[in-house]
């Protein structure tokens, strides 16, 4: 059975905060653990829903309060960082690329490399997750939910939001996401985007998702359901694009350090293998961007229409 939706902005935007809450208090701890693979996923992600949720909610927000919330997301989120690029690249992208090339002796010197540097994060992390700030950052974030009676700033009134938080939920949701999907969806092919535009409208696409997935008990069911499947599946697919755009970089630096204690020719080829794997996969992942793209357009078009505030 669907939840309810919440009768105002403020009891919705608390419900909508709950989850991610739990998750973050749940992951944060065990970040430093001995498997913090996923922990780590699941704090980068809870705080990205918050962030967007935080942007939501910021116009019934001290100005003063929002900005201090913003940079404090903004660290924690930095500090997990360089952890989840090393996981991704020793468990999923060193794997695909041994599988191809599993003679070349420079792979396991980039390897060993990455774990080393790994350990070296993980130190670091075991000061970050039990600190003061970051306990500090989950407290207030639990007490982020506007007061009864705020008001919005100017800039809110200006785009048309409620004029306070006790107004009704679905006419918020409505004017918050009508507002972020028209710039999304004026887009028409994403493979006529440059790189940097595009890697921004994947950002741009994956915090309004959150933020959606927030409100969904506001939007219409099975409109926003078929949305959410294709939203995802361009997700995952700007994601592998992404991932191919990482790992070179991080693979030529990894490289410099290994060259230090290990064969130097067998580590250029190594850090080379991944620039032309990086390279094909961009070309593949890029040039069948448009199909999932105009999927998604669609089926977001179609929810809208059933949106009502």
């Amino acid at each position: 059975m669907a939840a309810k939706r919440p009768a105002t902005i403020r009891a919705g935007l608390a419900a909508a905060t709950e989850r991610p809450l739990a998750q973050l208090a749940a992951s944060l701890p065990k970040t430093a653990g001995p498997a913090p693979f996923e922990p780590i996923h699941d704090a980068r992600v809870a705080l990205r829903r918050l962030a967007a949720l935080l942007r939501a909610a910021a116009p019934y927000l001290p100005a003063a309060r929002a900005a201090a919330l913003k940079r404090e997301i903004r660290w924690l989120r930095r500090a997990l960082g360089p952890a989840r690029d090393l996981d991704v690249f020793i468990h999923e992208t060193m794997p695909a690329l041994h599988a191809l090339f599993r003679h070349e002796a420079g792979l396991a010197a980039l390897l060993e490399t990455a774990r080393q540097r790994r350990r070296r994060v993980a130190a670091q992390l075991a000061k970050v997750a039990p600190s003061p700030r970051a306990r500090r950052l989950v407290a207030l974030l639990r007490a982020a939910v506007p007061a009864k009676g705020a008001r919005p700033r100017r800039a809110a009134q200006a785009a048309g939001l409620p004029p306070s938080p006790d107004a009704p939920f679905g006419a918020f949701v409505a004017a918050v996401l009508r507002r972020r999907w028209k710039k999304i969806a004026r887009v028409r092919r994403l493979t006529k985007l440059p790189m940097p535009q595009l890697h921004a409208l994947r950002i741009r696409l994956r915090n309004f998702r959150y933020l959606c997935d927030g409100f969904a008990t506001a939007l219409p069911e099975r409109r926003y359901a078929a949305f959410r499947r294709a939203m995802t599946a361009l997700q995952d697919h700007l994601g592998a694009l992404n991932d191919a755009s990482v790992a070179p970089p991080l693979a030529a630096a990894l490289a410099r350090e290994a060259a230090l204690g290990h064969d130097r020719a067998a580590v250029a080829r190594a850090a080379g293998l991944f620039a032309g794997w990086g390279a094909a996969r961009r070309e593949v992942f890029h040039d069948a961007l448009d199909e999932p793209w105009q999927r998604m357009v669609k089926r977001g078009e179609r929810m809208f229409a059933a949106l009502k505030d």
